[in-house]
Formats: C-alpha cells, sequence, structure tokens
C-alpha cells in the first residue's frame, strides 16, 4: 500500500494528465479550425461551422477547451491532507479478491452487476424498438427494427445452423434437383446442407430460435458480457475504475447496434469475457478450476469465431508459456487451460467431417474454395486458386472481394481503428481515457499506479490483446461491416481500458478542482463522446450513430419483410416455388433462403434460363404453384406455361 509521504506527490502523474490533453486538444483543434475554414466556402460562411457539428471533434474540442479555464477560474483548491485522505481510502479499497473483501465490497459488486446487466440489456432494447416504416402487400405501419428479419445473409446461415441443432442433427440431406438454383448464400448444399460457420453460435442461438425470440439470445449474451468484463477488470484495478469500463461497456452504441444481429460477435464476446475473468482469476489465486474454466471459455470462443479467438488470447497464451518456461506458472494449470481446448478440437474435427468429409476441412474452408475463392485469408487474394469446378463460383459475389496489397491493408487498419473507437464511444474520449491508462501499466511506477492498479500486467495483457486481434486480421482484404467487425471484439477492451484511465484522469484532477467538478468534467467528456452516438438532434444532421445504423440496416430488412409478407400471405396459393430473378441484381440481397430440411410450404430457387428448365422443375415439385419475383421491381407473378395457354 502507498504511504502518505508516496501519495502526496502527484507532479509526475499530472505531467503525463496535461500532455495526453495538449495532444488531444491540438487534434481537435486542427479539425475545428479545418472546418472553420472550409465554412467560409458556403452560403451562409462561418455560421455553417456554429449550425453543422461533426460529431467526433466539435463537443469534445469544447469539452478539452473547458478543462484549462476551470482550472484558472476555480478559486477552490483541495488541500494535501484531503488529497492524501482521498488516495488512502482509494487504496484500502483496492482489491478484486473476492477472499478478502468485506461484505459492503461484495454488497457493492452485486449491486453494479446488476446495474451493467441491466444498462447492456436496456441499451441492446434501445434499438431494437426503433421504429421503422414498412410498406407491404397487406399495409403500411412502423415495426420495431428487432421484429424486422435480419439483414445479412450471414445471420440467415445462423439461423439455419440453430434450427439444424434444434432438429437433432448437425446437417441435413442436399437438395438433389438443381442444386445450383437452390444454393443460399453461406450455405453448403451439395455434399451435405450446412451452414459455412462454425458451430458455437448456432448452439447458443437454439433455445432462442425454438421460443420465437432469437434476438433475446444475443441482448443476454451483451448483458452477461459487460458483467464478466466488468468482473475480470476488479482483478486487476480499482472497483470503481472497473465499474466505470463496465457501464462503458453496457451503454456503447456500436456494441448495442451489433446485439440487434444475429451475428457470432456476442455469443463469442460472452465466451471472450468468461475467458478473461476466469483467466485473471487463475493468474491471482493459481486455481486449477479457474484455468480450466479459461480453457473451456476460449474453446467456446474458438469453435464460434476460430481467428477472433486466436488474436484476443495470444498474449494471455504467451504470458503462460513464458511462465512455465521461468518456471513461474504451475504445469497443472497450463494442463488444465489446454485439455479444454483439444476437447473444442475435438468436437470441431467431428463437425468437419459431418459436413465435408474430412476431419481437417472446416465448412468454411469448403465455401470459400468452391464458391468464393476470392474473399480467402491471405495477400494477393485476387490471384484466386479454383481447387474445385470454376463453374461453381458465385461470380458477382466472388469480383466483389478486393485484391489485398500492403496499401490496401494498411487502410483496412485505419479504417478499422478509427471505427472502433467512433462506434465503441466515439474518439477523443476514448483516446483520452487510453492515454490516461499507459502510465498505469508500469509497475508501480507512482502513487496513483499503487493506487489504482493492483496488476499492471493484466493491464498490459489487454493491451496486447486489442494489438493481436487487429494484426491476426491484418492478411483479409475487406475491413469489416461497418467497417470494424473483424476486430469487434477489441471494443470492450478499449472500453474497459478507457475506463481505468477516466478514473484515475479524475483521481489527478483532483488534485486542482474541486473532487465534485473533476468528476464533473470527466463524466462531461464521456457524454460528449455518447450523445451523437444516441441522441438525434438537428446539428448533426438530425441523426445519431444509432439512428445512422438502423436506418442503414433496415434497408435490406424492410425488403425481405416485404417478401416473407407476400409470400406468407393468401397472395400466393401455397405450396408453391418461388423463382426469384437473381443474375442482375445485388448478390448480397439475395431472397434464396430455405428451411434446412428444404421441406417448407414455401420453396425459394434462382429462376433458370430457360423455359424448359423451368419445366423441369414444375415436373420435380408437383403440385406446387409456381410464381417469379423480381427484386429489381418488388414484383410477384403467376408463372403460365405458354405451350399449355396456348
Amino acid at each position: 500500500m502507498a504511504t502518505t509521504d508516496d501519495l502526496s506527490d502527484g507532479k509526475p502523474d499530472q505531467r503525463w494528465l496535461w500532455l495526453v490533453w495538449s495532444l488531444l486538444f491540438a487534434a481537435a483543434a486542427f479539425f475545428e479550425f479545418r472546418r472553420l475554414y472550409s465554412s467560409f466556402e458556403t452560403p451562409v460562411g462561418p455560421m455553417a461551422w456554429l449550425l453543422f457539428w461533426d460529431p467526433e471533434t466539435t463537443l469534445p474540442f469544447f469539452c478539452l477547451l473547458s478543462l484549462p479555464l476551470l482550472r484558472w477560474v476555480s478559486d477552490e483548491r483541495v488541500s494535501a491532507l484531503r488529497r492524501v485522505d482521498f488516495r488512502i481510502r482509494r487504496a484500502d479499497r483496492d482489491t478484486g479478491d473476492p477472499q478478502v473483501v468485506n461484505r459492503a465490497q461484495n454488497g457493492s459488486c452485486i449491486a453494479a452487476c446488476c446495474l451493467i446487466f441491466l444498462l447492456s440489456v436496456l441499451s441492446s432494447y434501445a434499438v431494437g424498438t426503433k421504429s421503422v416504416r414498412i410498406t407491404t402487400i397487406l399495409d403500411r405501419r412502423d415495426i420495431a427494427f428487432a421484429d424486422l428479419p435480419p439483414a445479412y445473409h450471414d445471420e440467415y446461415s445462423y439461423l439455419l445452423q440453430a434450427q439444424t441443432f434444434l432438429a437433432g442433427r448437425m446437417t441435413f440431406p442436399p437438395m438433389t434437383i438443381r442444386p445450383d438454383l437452390f444454393h443460399q448464400m453461406h450455405v453448403l448444399n451439395e455434399r451435405r446442407t450446412v451452414s459455412r460457420y462454425f458451430p458455437m453460435t448456432g448452439v447458443w442461438m437454439a433455445p432462442f430460435v425454438a421460443f420465437g425470440r432469437p434476438i433475446w439470445g444475443h441482448w443476454l449474451a451483451g448483458g452477461l458480457a459487460s458483467v464478466f468484463f466488468y468482473l475480470a477488470m476488479r482483478q486487476i484495478v480499482h472497483p470503481r475504475a472497473a465499474c466505470v469500463g463496465g457501464v462503458l461497456i453496457a451503454i456503447s452504441p456500436g456494441l448495442a447496434v451489433f446485439s440487434n444481429l444475429l451475428l457470432a460477435h456476442h455469443p463469442v464476446m460472452l465466451a471472450l469475457s468468461v475467458f478473461t475473468w476466469s483467466f485473471l482469476r487463475m493468474m491471482s489465486t493459481s486455481g486449477f478450476c479457474y484455468a480450466v474454466l479459461s480453457g473451456t471459455a476460449l474453446s467456446c470462443a474458438m469453435l464460434g469465431r476460430p481467428m477472433t479467438a486466436a488474436g484476443f488470447a495470444m498474449p494471455f497464451g504467451l504470458w503462460l508459456a513464458v511462465g512455465l518456461v521461468r518456471e513461474r506458472t504451475s504445469r497443472v494449470l497450463a494442463v488444465g487451460v489446454a485439455l479444454p481446448i483439444v476437447a473444442g478440437l475435438t468436437v470441431l474435427a467431428t463437425f468437419n467431417y459431418e459436413a465435408t468429409g474430412s476431419w481437417n476441412r472446416t465448412a468454411y474452408q469448403e465455401y470459400t474454395d468452391t464458391f468464393t475463392p476470392r474473399h480467402r485469408y491471405g495477400f494477393n487474394n485476387g490471384a484466386a486458386r479454383f481447387t474445385d469446378d470454376r463453374s461453381k463460383v458465385l461470380a458477382s459475389y466472388d469480383k466483389w472481394a478486393t485484391n489485398l496489397t500492403p496499401a490496401v491493408a494498411a487502410e483496412n487498419v485505419r479504417n478499422r481503428f478509427v471505427a472502433s473507437l467512433q462506434w465503441s464511444l466515439a474518439v477523443f474520449p476514448l483516446l483520452f481515457g487510453l492515454g490516461m491508462t499507459v502510465p498505469l501499466c508500469r509497475s508501480q511506477a507512482t502513487p496513483l499506479n499503487r493506487a489504482t492498479v493492483a496488476n499492471p500486467t493484466g493491464l498490459r495483457l489487454l493491451f496486447a490483446s486489442v494489438l493481436t486481434l487487429h494484426l491476426v486480421h491484418v492478411p483479409y482484404w475487406f475491413d469489416g461491416i461497418m467497417h470494424w467487425h473483424y476486430v469487434f471484439e477489441t471494443a470492450p477492451l478499449l472500453l474497459l481500458l478507457a475506463g481505468v484511465g477516466l478514473y484515475a484522469a479524475a483521481v489527478q484532477l483532483g488534485d486542482f478542482l474541486p473532487r465534485k467538478i473533476a468528476v464533473g468534467w470527466v463524466v462531461s467528456l464521456v457524454a460528449v463522446g455518447l450523445l451523437p452516438g444516441w441522441i438525434a438532434i438537428p446539428v448533426f444532421d438530425g441523426q445519431s450513430k444509432v439512428s445512422g445504423a438502423v436506418h442503414e440496416i433496415a434497408f435490406a430488412r424492410t425488403r425481405f419483410e416485404y417478401f416473407n409478407a407476400t409470400v406468407e400471405s393468401s397472395a400466393i396459393d401455397k405450396p408453391a416455388l418461388i423463382l426469384i430473378h437473381e443474375r442482375d441484381s445485388d448478390p448480397q440481397l439475395s431472397y434464396v433462403i430455405n428451411a434446412p430440411d428444404l421441406g417448407g410450404t414455401v420453396l425459394k430457387c434462382r429462376h433458370p434460363k430457360s423455359r424448359e428448365e423451368v419445366l423441369d422443375l414444375q415436373a420435380a415439385f408437383p403440385g406446387r404453384s409456381i410464381y417469379t419475383f423480381s427484386p429489381a421491381t418488388q414484383l410477384f407473378r403467376r408463372w403460365q406455361n405458354p405451350s399449355a395457354a396456348e
């Protein structure tokens, strides 16, 4: 514990605070002055600078500007005795070990967990209940964003996976009649009908799909992940700093948007949060049960998004390996971590064999090599290596892939990093918090370190995890959905680290500002970052980040809703076969979506090229009414055999 003499000297910490402030204020001022300069070329002149704000720079600029002004105008000073007393009380309460915390701390931990979970679920609910106007064949109405059909074909593939597991199967038999016409995006349909994706997400979604509300599973995963990340940080920093990070995760606009997409991110984030908590517990207690739990959680994450799991856990694995070499870590702990991972690989091998006929060939690789060879991992992906019949390649979708060069990779890294800052919270508040956390990673070099951080190694591991998660995705051509989904799992880490820095900043500001003003300024900095994310106000073009994302995603969702409403209405005589003209349409808006058993009352397939092929389909599916659908015009027509009409 820090002594009174040590705590009385906060000058090194203050110098770092003002360095971080100076760099960020200079950057914000640069962008704002550039915006002011550009406003002179508009019809309204400098008024444009006042009337239209940049959501990332304007409010943070004024908030940063206010800090030296607050210091200058403040008449009240915090005495050295009061400052020391505040820090000593904080240091005395700094412990994350449940074996030594008192009853009050246990109570505050439970209360914080409940608060964080509730805030996360409410944030997801706030996005999911946003109203979207939809016009169908039946009526025109407003519908909640979460009640619309999914937008991305990845989501439909995960739904198919969950439906397959609910049927007690790993795969279904393939379509034997013109499988090329019935091919569903991101689904293998030749040897077996199976999602291309790894199985963990479908397992998590299955009970919620059975209940009819799959999105609830992702909301729950988000809430639980927020809690476990908070509990993880309690192992290495002051509980209040951990709570700040947990709350930031819970109210992050980007995380809330993704919780309303049926993708792998939230189930995997939950698994990684449990891994982080249990691994840090293992570090502090050397408990074998925590080693097994961390390995199990990492194995689950690996069965959801293996590259993400590897990138996230790489620094933790290196720490374990170095500990073994230096004999600082028990081999029993390493075995406890490794055994569940081996078990997970065994499960994956079994799933691979069922899906592709090979123990070591995943459905993901099979799909990529067969249908989208340019979407492969690695540089120069444009020079695709076709391992199967070239005629099976989905040409229009495959050509969407950009050839990855070092320049493109550098641009992707920049896009992912900036977007992760913007969507996690906002650029300047997050950078301020991260900047204030950097010196705390040293091994108790200053009084603030000793009073705030119990385990600097844990902070270093989290920073390293952010770095490695970016690095493992460098050799991929796409920067990601909303420019960041490949590094989505860095968001909770960034927010946890920023929470520590923001807490430390509030303590440092308390050296020369009244404590309430110091805390208020830090809260204001966070608020000006969150405001454009959640609130639509005129100076931000009347649109928030969240509403903008909802509007963008709703473009596809409303079209699927119209299609489904028409198919389910009495306008379509059932059973039916819908022939969809997709040759000249966006391949990412394919309407060929069927149940995994291909036994629905309405089947969808692509419109064949000739009338004879349609007749063959009619003969293969007797008793089904045949309709055509044009995605361009959104029109259904009943198909009539011209020869029969004559």
